[in-house]
Parts: structure tokens; C-alpha cells; sequence
């Protein structure tokens, strides 16, 4: 069901990048089937995230981190979990609720995705393990 508008944004993307998004949309499809999930509709809300998180950023009410995570080994990711682990633990014996709150906020996500990549890494794990 792609239309011209779809067809016009997909002309910046890399093969991949239109793969990946064909897979988004599949499965946002297939999770709510009774939405119109398309390109335009995606690239409408990225673009408004990515103003949405330009402003807090600026504005100081958001933090916002990213990882390259490309040439971390295995080794690598676990010393950094077990070290954020660590970290994270300690926020909660040594300080007050908001501080271990807002740590758990920025830790947490990160280490959803090291326990991710940790999984991908071993043999014979699928992805959506």
C-alpha cells in the first residue's frame, strides 16, 4: 500500500534502512492491524521526536545518550553492565530516591540493550529471544 508521498520519502534511504523500515511497519501492522501504518506516517512521527527531543535537549529537561556500540567486543559489554550494575546499585544505598530514580532512567535502558546485544552474541541464540 505505499503511495507517491511513501515512495518520495524512501528515495533517501539506504537499502537497509528501507528493509528495516518495511519491518517496522510490518510489525506495527501486524500489532494494530486496525491502524494506518505507513511511511509518511512514520517519518511524520520521527520527525516529530526528533524536534520533540531537539527542544529537550536544548531546553535541559531531557537527556538524551547514544552508544555506538559497533566495535565493542562481548568482554566489553559485560565490564560496562557489570560496572553500570554496580553504579546503579550504589545510587540506591547512597542517595536520596530522585537521584537513584533519575540514574535508573538513563542506566536502564542502556542496560536492557547490553543484556541484548550480550544475548545476540552467544551461539545458537535467535534476536527475539
Amino acid at each position: 500500500m505505499s503511495t507517491e508521498k511513501d515512495s518520495m520519502l524512501r528515495v533517501r534511504l539506504t537499502q537497509r534502512q528501507s528493509d528495516e523500515l518495511d519491518a517496522i511497519i510490518g510489525e506495527l501492522q501486524a500489532q494494530m492491524p486496525e491502524a494506518s501504518v505507513t511511511t509518511s506516517s512514520i517519518a511524520r512521527y520521527a520527525l516529530e521526536k526528533y524536534v520533540s527531543d531537539h527542544i529537550a535537549k536544548r531546553d535541559g529537561t531531557k537527556i538524551l545518550i547514544e552508544i555506538n556500540t559497533a566495535d565493542a567486543t562481548e568482554e566489553d559489554i559485560k565490564n560496562l553492565y557489570d560496572l553500570i550494575s554496580k553504579l546503579f546499585d550504589e545510587t540506591k544505598e547512597n542517595y536520596s530516591p530522585m537521584v537513584h530514580y533519575m540514574v535508573g532512567e538513563i542506566l536502564e535502558p542502556v542496560m536492557m540493550k547490553m543484556v541484548r546485544l550480550m544475548k545476540l552474541n552467544k551461539p545458537g541464540v535467535k534476536a527475539d529471544e
